[in-house]
């Protein structure tokens, strides 16, 4: 067997034809195995990390900081996605037949989509906020108040939502030859329309904010190197910030859109009978994307240990007093059990204790 990856292999067309009439409609064997694997590694790894990181920011972190109030938000939004992964996970090891009915389907998208484009507005927010602290520390000493960022955050929260409540009309359930699809896009007969609705998509909640990010960490990096900063831990959890916030955006976001859109125009345009096998190597492609833009969901809470305001000390603080009230119970138990045995020892005329 070939070790190259190849993804017309990998392809198998169906015989049913879109409603274009041009190419038949394709379904990748491996999505099948590679999704609910990749979604099996998100939602372990995702539950624990961003569980472990809500318990902090609720219990131990207070009172928060402004960047605390936006790391917060992104691990609630991280959170309720990988709660709703089982069901994919259940879908794709399902021969991607649907059980749940369409508002499930619906929800489903809604859930995703809400999770990526919130991911990517308060990573936005994380990375202005320490721009602003970097390269203007002074006038940023009376800006950057924890008000300030909670009313940001519910700001996000009101565009994001309403910015993807389009995607509980695209998104539906659809008949095929063996059973029910949901679609991760939409249905034929609204695919142009979509299309436009993802291209918008992509430029308010992808391009504009990664050129916002690319403009803060150019500039942090400049101040970093150019200014003496006496600074140590502010200087190493910038650093952080920076490469781990563009490894998510070259690894998980641009990926995903790029081919989504260039999916998208394939089903659109690209329907010739010379360009059927183009069609199925970029569809095989963008479901790998599909993947790796789950992925931030266990990459976030990286972010906040080694980027957070004191995040990682007071964790181990936190760590450290969970075991000395394990160990501290752990002594009482033994010592109310001697208590209660030493009795029968007197009782007996044993005086060996």
């Amino acid at each position: 067997m070939s070790a190259e990856f190849n993804f017309s292999a990998l392809a198998n067309v169906t015989n049913s034809s879109s409603a274009s009439g041009g190419c038949p409609l394709t379904k990748t064997g491996f999505q099948f195995y590679y999704l609910p694997t990749v979604y099996i590694f998100v939602f372990i790894t995702g539950l624990i990390g961003n569980s472990v990181a809500i318990w902090m920011f609720v219990f131990h972190m207070r009172p928060w900081s402004s960047i605390s109030v936006y790391m917060f938000n992104l691990a609630l939004a991280d959170f309720f996605y990988v709660l709703s992964l089982p069901i994919l996970i259940f879908y794709y090891f399902n021969k991607t037949d649907w059980v749940f009915g369409d508002i499930m389907c619906k929800l489903q998208r809604f859930i995703f989509h809400v999770n990526l484009y919130g991911s990517i507005l308060f990573l936005t927010c994380i990375s202005v906020h320490r721009y602003t602290g970097v390269v203007h520390p002074l006038k940023s000493l009376g800006r950057l108040k924890k008000k300030n960022s909670i009313f940001i955050s519910g700001l996000v929260w009101f565009i994001v939502i309403a910015g993807i409540s389009p995607i509980l009309y695209f998104s539906r359930t659809g008949t095929k030859k063996n059973g029910t699809t949901c679609y991760d896009t939409t249905s034929e007969d609204h695919l142009s329309s979509y299309f436009v609705y993802s291209m918008c998509t992509t430029v308010f909640g992808f391009c504009i904010p990664f050129i916002i990010i690319l403009g803060c960490y150019g500039l942090i990096v400049k101040s970093l190197i150019c200014n003496d900063m006496n600074n140590a831990p502010l200087r190493r959890k910038s650093i952080h910030l920076v490469i781990i916030v563009l490894a998510v955006f070259a690894v998980s976001y641009l990926p995903f859109h790029v081919m989504k859109n260039l999916n998208l125009r394939a089903r659109l345009y690209f329907q010739s009978p010379e360009m059927c096998d183009f069609n199925n190597k970029v569809y095989a492609t963008y479901q790998v994307t599909r993947g790796l833009a789950s992925l931030n969901s266990c990459v976030d809470p990286i972010l906040y240990f080694l980027a957070g305001d004191t995040f990682r000390r007071r964790l181990s603080k936190a760590t450290r007093k969970s075991s000395k009230r394990s160990d501290n119970n752990l002594q009482s138990k033994s010592e109310e059990t001697a208590l209660n045995i030493l009795p029968e020892y007197t009782e007996n005329g044993d005086t060996r204790l």
